[in-house]
């Protein structure tokens, strides 16, 4: 590149972060400078939607389908290329000479033998082809992985886990419980179940859950596999969470029936095991995606047994816009979105990401990719790749998302007005290169030589005693002060507008048309980029209230902790899964919890119109009542006990045994 397009270059970019009110660092204007061929507006429409030069999902809403695998192979250690010398000729061990002579005369008497070795079998020699190189990767990783979870296990991290005394298992009147697994490679998971409680329409749907009943049967069985149950243990831990008066709830049974990946790699941030990820070279299918696929399959069958129309709960469908139009064109079921939250930007925040990545599409809008069919829940998965220039700025996520500008009925309109924000962007470009244009002339700052002109005409000019010459300098200052006075009148004016194009570019999509599909914050799992149980938690709103839940920990919290917690920043964490579900009426939940019984080891309840028993029952009442008294005891003798006999079970009768 010439020297005089270096110079035009680096005023271009000035230019840029001057349209960016200097939110953008010189090195991305220069990205997205040259990403555009040196189109100034093409560059400044696409930063002010976000853009920031590097490289994009080719669709809004991933799928694991959709995904190309690009993972770097770790370098296996080269064979060496020639073999080791050892000089046997030497005569400077006599000791050596003699027993190496000795060798070879036995060696002659013997003779040689040919034929299979009669050493034998050693794993350690086990061959394998030489040019399967994935079979050797492959065996790598897992030898790698043994390794990584071995040393988990073995070290001593004090992040073991602890359980309550009973003094302090009873639950505070409206507090949350705790979802507690006894692993802590299990935490990630757990707090994954944990949060699906806090989502209303989940737990309201699970609470009204009921297996199906065989024909001419008034008694089933517990399931002993399949969808029945997993959603059989979801009933007894979601009913627990919600009657039983304990702090917290052991969450290994539920989590046996999911079986999910153990957070074993330190150097793995928590929410990739959310969502689809790569290991051994092959695709799995991430916690949350695959508990939400279970549900919607569970629910969509329920909906179809009682005759209710279809309801997508947990799973949206997305496509191309001109799906309708289009032969050929398939619809996709999509349960998280994946959005990168690493940037130093004032758009790095969830409307703003959402929309950049879809501005990042093709130009056709009829090829842009929309919803056509929201879910009850959303889930978004934050990651953070890439590195960062500049300052670090903590991701940003609204307390209520409205989904219209993405769905496929709003598509038009919301295109017009993201056309209106860019001829908005086009004027606040113009104005911001008028406003260089005042204030700086061949690199020099105009209003500074102004102000130095005036100072010198006013205080060190001097007329000598000339009369003509005194005249001219106060005729000259004052006309250049008229003119400062001028300039920086119109660039008030300049920046005046500016900020109301900017407001009103920012508020043009908060139209009523859309804001109708309006989604709230229910759950925020965060992690502070450090490994443990201890270094990851969650914020739940539970009856209006805001809660952080970390570990055996419960707190009550602002929401401004919840939307602005910084915590993780410099260690590329932070916030990594948010949960949002459609609003819902200030009502409550029609909670139909399977009822306990205390006289006899039943349950009764009615499932579409039909009376089912139970064999076992989940009887929370009884359960709180064992704690009450052993809680009382236990302030009797003036001391919390730590032995057996002391730890908090189900009676056997109670319990919603299933043999697994």
């Amino acid at each position: 590149m010439h020297h005089h397009d270096e110079v035009k270059e680096s005023e271009t970019i000035d230019m840029l972060i001057a349209v960016m009110d200097g939110g953008v660092d010189r090195d991305v204007a220069r990205r997205v400078l040259r990403k555009f061929d040196g189109d100034v507006e093409k560059a400044a429409s696409a930063m002010i939607e976000g853009d920031r030069g590097e490289e994009t999902q080719s669709s809004l809403w991933t799928s694991s389908s959709q995904v190309e695998i690009s993972q770097p192979r770790p370098l296996i250690p080269p064979r060496p290329n020639s073999p080791i010398n050892i000089d046997l000729t030497g005569d400077d061990n006599d000791e050596f000479s003699r027993a190496l002579r000795a060798s070879l005369e036995t060696a002659s008497k013997e003779g040689p033998k040919f034929g299979p070795s009669e050493r034998p079998p050693d794993a350690n020699w086990a061959m394998v082809p030489s040019n399967n190189k994935a079979a050797v990767e492959d065996q790598y990783f897992q030898s790698l992985d043994r390794a990584i979870q071995a040393s988990i296990e073995q070290a001593d991290t004090g992040d073991e886990y602890q359980p309550l005394p009973i003094d302090q298992q009873w639950r505070k009147e409206g507090w949350p419980l705790i979802l507690r697994p006894t692993k802590s490679t299990m935490v990630y998971a757990a707090l994954i179940v944990q949060a699906l409680f806090y989502i209303p329409q989940v737990r309201e749907r699970v609470a009204n859950w009921r297996p199906d009943l065989p024909e001419g049967a008034t008694e089933v069985e517990p399931p002993t596999n399949g969808p029945e149950l997993i959603m059989w243990k979801l009933v007894e831990t979601f009913t627990n969470m919600d009657l039983a008066q304990l702090v917290d709830l052991d969450a290994e049974a539920v989590l046996d029936v999911f079986k999910p990946e153990p957070w074993s790699n330190p150097a793995q941030p928590p929410g990739e095991l959310s969502y689809p990820w790569v290991r051994y070279n092959q695709w799995r299918t991430g916690f949350f995606e695959k508990v939400a696929s279970i549900l919607e399959k569970v629910f969509a069958y329920e909906f179809n047994c009682t005759g209710q129309a279809k309801q997508r709960v947990m799973q949206f469908q997305y496509g191309n816009s001109n799906f309708d139009s289009e032969p050929g064109e398939l619809l996709q079921d999509a349960s998280i979105v994946r959005v990168e939250a690493l940037g130093p930007s004032d758009t790095n925040d969830l409307v703003g990401r959402l929309s950049a990545q879809l501005s990042n599409q093709k130009d056709d809008v009829k090829q842009r990719q929309v919803i056509f069919e929201p879910s009850e829940v959303l889930a978004f998965d934050l990651t953070r790749t890439g590195t960062v220039v500049g300052e670090r700025k903590p991701f940003k996520y609204p307390k209520h998302i409205y989904l219209d500008q993405f769905l496929k009925e709003h598509v038009e309109l919301a295109e017009s007005k993201r056309d209106q924000q860019r001829e908005l962007h086009a004027e606040i470009q113009k104005l911001v290169s008028h406003k260089k244009a005042l204030t700086h002339f061949n690199d020099k700052d105009t209003l500074k030589d102004l102000r130095s002109s005036i100072y010198y005409y006013e205080s060190v000019a001097d007329a000598d005693g000339d009369h003509q010459r005194a005249g001219i300098i106060r005729t000259t200052a004052e006309r250049l002060k008229n003119i400062l006075a001028q300039v920086e009148k119109e660039i008030a004016d300049i920046d005046l507008n500016i900020t109301k194009m900017r407001d009103q570019a920012a508020t043009l999509l908060d139209c009523p048309e859309l804001q109708r599909a309006r989604y709230d914050l229910r759950v925020v799992l965060m992690h502070d980029g450090l490994y443990g149980r201890k270094h990851l938690y969650s914020y739940v709103q539970e009856k209006g209230a805001w809660w952080r839940i970390e570990d055996a920990s419960v707190t009550q919290v602002s929401e401004d902790n919840v939307l602005e917690d910084s915590v993780g920043l410099h260690l590329g964490a932070g916030p990594y899964l948010l949960l949002y579900s459609r609003a819902l009426p200030e009502e409550p939940l029609d909670l139909q919890w399977p009822p306990p019984i205390k006289v006899c080891p039943a349950l009764f309840c009615e499932c579409r119109s039909t009376l089912i028993l139970f064999s076992k029952q989940i009887n929370v009442e009884n359960h709180n009542r064992v704690l009450f008294e052993q809680l009382q005891c236990s302030q009797m003798e003036g001391g919390t006990h730590q032995d057996e006999e002391n730890v908090l079970t189900y009676p056997q009768e109670d319990r919603m045994d299933i043999v697994s």
